[in-house]
Parts: structure tokens; sequence; C-alpha cells
């Protein structure tokens, strides 16, 4: 017998409660159970020592011949090739007796079978081994105490390969009694051992050693359950996300169908629309990147019908066969084309609507088929319930999108959001009327600031202006060559307006002119070159003139594209400049930031107690951020000067920041989903800050903003000490010159005495490391 711990108990090896389960069938009324029993019987009279038992294996196997005599009764060899069965001894992962299929499992396994049947009963040699005491308490007292573990064992083949068994003890023919030295276990005992569990001395005290016999032999029984395992752990791949889930998932797949190369992809059904799929794990394997391909241009009409219209599952177990019989379509050549030779498609239906479709594929005929479809009967409903979760996941990621895109929240003032939807929830639980009350920030001090392209105006009607006179005069040149071939009045009548509209556009041009010149080209020019073009008579000149208009405006899109390409990269560029500067900015102190693209970038900044969640408010934070400010619109105009010449249209811009040293109160527009400052008195501070930029230096023709200027608005004498002190400051970290200007304004509507401070921004400023604040300033200074 094998030599590990036995606990309290002293083995012995012996068929003596076999031969009395035997003993009394002699007098069954089953012929056939009366014959097995005398021939079990005969083989015990020749050989009572089998009875008798032995503590020692090396002594029972010496009757080798009748132990496999007896045994052949309880392990038919007709059942040989299907059971997995063994017989063992008493408490002991030493097998004695084996079915054939068993035999066939452990010559092929690289696994140690009696190391793992030890592990039934505990999981290494340092753990006590309760499963004896267990035994003793439950079998022999009554008591009812769960010691249960679950019965299942993994064994790796040769291939690496591991299949799971759940194993099942029978113990009919095994008995245990107390020897002399046994203690008899009482209710106070028993209370003992249960709350020193681990305790090995407690136990040994009351199970000494060999104190107790086990007697007789079992019989393990094992189901190979490795199919049910494998459903399992696709089931937790599902509900975990990330990468690495999706690829357990297909791992998982192609373990339940036994094809280690077996294809996964899946693709979403939107109306007749397929799409890429939403799971980054899966890719499509039918469709390829880009495709916009309808239900009904996807397959035959055979497969369309069966699974777009009856959302049927598809099986193509042989694809050279499916491409003989069928005519070319994306599913069939895309199948070909990746060396595919058995497919499957699977409908996931949701609410009764299609949403997507699952695909499976082999590089071998046949191997997915009718027959082993049936193993998708176990994993279909958790496949749904993942596409079902995947959609929702989807459509909340659509939704967060246009919340960051549309309507975003930002995230200073998120909080009173969701604390006015936490109790609009609990109102509606309770039973009563919700209502979504307005947002409102009061107190705020508004920060704003912009950087905005100088006559932009001017420069996106000049780059309109060159396409319409490149599109007039390579029309005339057109119709010129056309009159050298033919000579056509109608064409020089087009000739001489084509001068006129010329002259027009040089002379004085407007939008008049420019909608006059397009209305000519739609009714006169441009159907005339396409009749040309469509009967086969125009000229390479017409072909390339029609070639190189715009798809979407249907004219001539040359200079206006660099323009609007330019002002593009500059939004974009400078909107993430400020973007990551922002983050700094939110470090001093979190307050409501809001940015717009115009020709340029505007940037609003609301600071106060009442947005902050947490933290304690001190003037000291609206300095610090007006410094942010001051330092950030110097190294946005720096920096978009460094990268001026990568611009296909060279523009200057401008930079201006308006100071306003009023609280405001801030309320956030539903149907606009924005704040806005809230109050009669408050909308004077919009209105200065949409007139400042176009305003003029008091007596003067000079406009207060200027290429390479940072202008400061304001209209009060402790902002200008305020701000001539960080001018100061950015002057002695080389961010402005010397020369700094204090300017009135012309008087705007509804305000007056605004005056301006400007200072020229160093083009060549080396960027601070950290960002200034207040106590650098007071360093400085």
């Amino acid at each position: 017998m094998e030599k590990f711990n036995t606990g309290p108990f002293k083995p012995i090896i012996s068929f003596r409660y076999l031969k009395e389960r035997y003993e009394t069938l002699l007098s069954s009324n089953n012929p056939m159970e009366r014959f097995q029993a005398e021939q079990v019987m005969a083989i015990f009279e020749q050989c009572p020592a089998l009875v008798s038992g032995s503590s020692s294996a090396e002594e029972f196997n010496v009757y080798r011949k009748e132990i496999d005599q007896v045994m052949s009764f309880l392990f038919p060899s007709v059942l040989g090739s299907n059971e997995i069965k063994v017989a063992v001894f008493p408490y002991s992962n030493q097998f004695f007796y084996v079915s054939q299929r068993f035999n066939d499992i452990n010559s092929q396994t690289s696994s140690d079978t009696g190391e793992a049947f030890r592990k039934l009963y505990k999981e290494s040699e340092e753990a006590l081994n309760i499963m004896p005491y267990a035994i003793i308490l439950n079998k022999h007292y009554g008591f009812n105490v769960d010691f249960g573990r679950p019965k299942q064992i993994g064994l790796q083949d040769k291939e690496g390969n591991t299949r799971v068994y759940r194993v099942t003890y029978n113990a009919d023919f095994l008995d245990i009694y107390p020897n002399t030295n046994a203690i008899e276990i009482t209710e106070d005992i028993l209370d003992e051992l249960l709350t020193n569990a681990h305790d090995t001395s407690v136990w040994s005290r009351y199970f000494p050693k060999n104190s107790w016999t086990v007697e007789g032999f079992g019989i393990v029984n094992m189901i190979d359950v490795t199919l049910d395992h494998q459903i399992e752990a696709f089931k937790t791949h599902l509900i975990q996300p990330g990468k690495e889930s999706y690829e357990a998932i297909v791992e998982d797949i192609r373990k339940i169908f036994g094809i280690e190369d077996l294809e996964v992809g899946s693709y979403k059904v939107d109306g007749n629309q397929l799409l890429p799929p939403f799971d980054k794990g899966f890719g499509a394997l039918t469709l390829k990147r880009g495709d916009k391909l309808t239900c009904s241009n996807y397959a035959c009409k055979y497969i369309y019908e069966r699974l777009f219209v009856e959302h049927q599952p598809v099986i193509i177990p042989n694809i050279e066969r499916y491409q003989k019989e069928s005519k070319s379509n994306r599913l069939r050549d895309t199948l070909v084309e990746k060396q595919l030779k058995s497919a499957v498609l699977l409908p996931m239906v949701i609410d009764g609507e299609l949403q997507f479709i699952i695909e499976l594929a082999t590089f071998k005929a046949n191997q997915l088929n009718a027959i082993n479809m049936v193993k998708l009967d176990s994993i279909m409903p958790f496949i749904l319930s993942y596409v079902k979760r995947t959609i929702t996941e989807y459509e909340n990621e659509v939704s967060a999108v246009i919340q960051n895109e549309c309507t975003s929240i930002h995230p200073s003032v998120q909080w009173r959001f969701v604390e006015e939807a936490n109790a609009y929830i609990q109102n509606k639980s309770l039973g009563e009327s919700p209502t979504f009350h307005e947002i409102v920030f009061e107190n705020v001090y508004p920060l704003y600031g912009q950087i905005d392209v100088v006559g932009s105006s001017d420069a996106r009607n000049s780059a309109i202006k060159q396409d319409l006179l490149l599109a007039l005069q390579q029309s005339k040149n057109i119709l010129q060559e056309l009159i050298a071939v033919q000579n056509m009045p109608f064409y020089e009548q087009l000739v001489y307006q084509i001068d006129k509209h010329i002259f027009e556009l040089e002379a004085d041009f407007h939008s008049n002119t420019e909608q006059e010149i397009h209305l000519f080209f739609d009714e006169h020019i441009l159907p005339l070159f396409e009749h040309l073009e469509a009967s086969n008579t125009q000229t390479d000149s017409v072909r390339a003139f029609l070639k190189s208009l715009d798809e979407e405006t249907g004219s001539l899109y040359v200079a206006r594209k660099n323009y609007d390409h330019s002002i593009n990269l500059i939004n974009k560029k400078l909107s993430a400049f400020l973007d990551k500067q922002q983050e700094m900015a939110q470090a001093i102190f979190p307050h409501y930031f809001e940015k717009f693209k115009t020709d340029g970038i505007e940037h609003n900044m609301y600071v106060g107690q009442s947005i902050a969640e947490h933290g304690n408010y001190h003037e000291s934070v609206l300095y610090n951020l007006r410094l942010w400010q001051l330092q950030v619109m110097c190294e946005m105009e720096a920096m978009y000067y460094e990268q001026h010449s990568k611009f296909p249209v060279k523009l200057d811009v401008a930079s201006l920041i308006l100071v306003y040293d009023v609280p405001l109160t801030i309320r956030y527009r539903i149907d606009e989903k924005h704040f806005d400052v809230d109050g009669a008195y408050n909308v004077r501070y919009e209105m200065i800050k949409k007139r400042i930029d176009k305003a003029y230096i008091k007596g003067t023709n000079e406009r207060l903003t200027q290429p390479h200027k940072l202008c400061v608005v304001y209209s009060s004498n402790e902002v200008e000490q305020e701000y001539l002190n960080y001018f100061e400051f950015l002057q002695s970290k080389n961010y402005i010159g010397n020369s700094i200007e204090i300017v009135e304004l012309e008087e705007l509507q509804g305000a007056s005495g605004i005056k301006a401070l400007r200072a020229e921004i160093n083009p060549d400023l080396q960027k601070l490391d950290s960002l200034a604040s207040i106590a650098d300033l007071e360093v400085s200074l």
C-alpha cells in the first residue's frame, strides 16, 4: 500500500463486505443474480484470504488471479471501453483493478494519476488531511458535518491537453469501526474539533494512531466533464472585459469544438447594412475594412433568405463544394480567398431583431457540420446574453461620445449634476413627481481669453476670389479652344460674360458677386461642359476642368481649401495645447472650463467656492489662474508662430484677455446644453466680451488686437496694478518685451471707461519648466 498519512486509520484490504453482499444474492429470485453469486462464492471458498483481508498490498496481490476473477463481475469487460472505473485500496490512492478505458487514459496521460487522486483528499502533504475524521464523525457517529470538497481532477495528456473528470467514490464495500484505543466523540468534543479545524494536535488527541480500522475496498467512478468545464470557463470569460478575455473566449470555443485553429469572427447587422464588429477582440472573417455592404449583396439568395430573413444558422461544411454550386458573392469569395474549408454563420436575434452574425470557420472540410453544431445549444444562451450586453455597452459608449463631444458636462461641475440626479431618482422612487432643478453657481469669477486669426474674413474672401478667378480664366481658355475649332456665337457670348465677371471680381468683390458667378457656372458653363463630356466631343481641357471640381461643392476649391485646412490646423494645435495646459490649471483649484473653435480658439473659465465640491476657495486661487492664463496665452502664440511655416496659408493671430473683477452667477441652460451668465447686470460681461476684439483705441483708427501683441482688457485701477505686476514678472522670464502700453478704448455699447494693457510677445520665449505661481511673482518682485 502506498505510504502516506492515514490519520487514525489502520487499513485492511478485504472482500468481506463484498462476500456478504453476494451471500444475500444466493436466495435471489433472479437466476442470473444467483448464478453470479454462486460463481463468486466458489472463488471465496477456494481463496479465504481475500475475505479475511491483509494490511499489506504485496500479500493481497499474491492472489492476483482470484482478484481478477472476482473484480470481473464488478467490471464487465463489455463496458470496459466506455466506463472509467477504478478499484482502490481502503483510504488510498493506489488502485488494484481498472477498466480498459481508465487504463487507456492512464497510459496516455503525462500526469501522475495516483497523485491526482490524492488531491481529492488534501492539497499537499503539509495540509491537515480532514477526510478520515469526516468519515468517522459522519458515518459512525451520525454527525452531519459538511467536509465536502470539489470532486474533480484534471489529467494532462502527452500533447499538453487537459481533460477534466468528475470523480465519485463508492464505499458500499467499505466499513469503519473503532479499535480498543478509540475515544468516544461527544458533542462537546465535536465543538472543540470544529473550533480548531486546522490544528493537527487537537485532532490527534481524540483520534490516536490506529484507533480506527477501515476495511474493504472502494470503487472510484470518473466521468469526463471536459466539455462542461470548458463551457463554465467560456461563461466566465464572457463576463470579463478586456483584450485578454476576448482571446480567452476564442480559445474556449476552440476547446469546445476540439479544433485548435478554429477561426472566430463577428459583424453587426444594422437594418440592411453590415458593419464591423463592436468588440475590438473580434474581427470579421467575411467583411473587409471599409466595406459598405448590404445584406442582399453579401451572399447567395439561399443564404440571404435563411440568415437575414428566417434568422436561422447557416452551415457550409464544404466551402469548395459551395464555391462550385454558387455564383460569385462576397461571402463565398472571401472564404475561398482565406483558404477556409468549412464555415458556420450564427444569427444573434435580440428582442426579435437581428443584431449580430457570429462567424466560425476552419481550414479543413467538414470540421464544422450539423452534428457538432449541437455543442452550441449549451452555450448559445450565454452568447446571446453577451451580445446583448455588448450592444448595451456600445450604446452607452455612443451616448458618452455624444455627451463628451456635443453636450459635455465639465468634470469640475459633474458632481453637482450627479447630486441633482440622485435627488431626482430618490424622489421618483418615493412615488413623488420629481423635478430636475436648474444647476446654478453663484459668486464665481470669470476669466475669458481668445487667440484669433487676424483678418480672417479678408483672408477667406481672398481665397474665394482666387478660386473664382481661376475657374473663370480656365473656362475662358476652354471656350476659346472650342471657338478655334468651330466658331460658335454662343461660346463667344459666354466668353464676354466671363470677362464681365472677371472685371467685377477685380473691381469690387462682395457676396452678391460670388453668388452671381456660381449661378453663371451652374446654369451655363457646367451644363455645357458636361454635355461635351457625355457626347465624347470634349477636349482634354474640359475633362481636366470637370475632374478638378470639388465633389461636394461642385466648384473649384483650391485656395479656399488651403485656407480652410490652415484654419483647421490652427484650431487643432491651439486646442490640443490649451487642453494640456488646462490639466495644470485644474490642479491649482477645480474650476469650470469651456472652449470654442471659431477662426481661432476662445475659452471661458469660472472659479469660486460654489463650483468646488471639495477644498476651500481663497482669492489667491484667482490670482494664480490669472497668471496661468497670461503665461499660457503667450506660450500658445509662440507655439503657433514656431509652426507658422508649416501651414498652407500664412495667417497672423492676435491674443486677447478680458478681466472682469465682479463675481457673477452662471446657470446651466438645459435647452442649449451649456452654462451662461445669469441676471441683467451680469449680461454686461457678455456684451463687453463680444465687442472688445473689434474695438479701436480711443481717438485713433487702430484696432486694439494686433499680431504678436498680448492685450488685457479691464475697467478698474486695481486690476491695472495687478496686471502690471504680472507683466513685470513675465518680462523677467522673457515672455514679453520691455514696452508696455496702457490705452483707453473707444466707448462700447453698454460699457464705458474700458482700458487695456498691451505688450509684445516674445516669439522665441523659453517655456517655463513648471507653472508660474503667485509665490514666484512675489519672489520676483
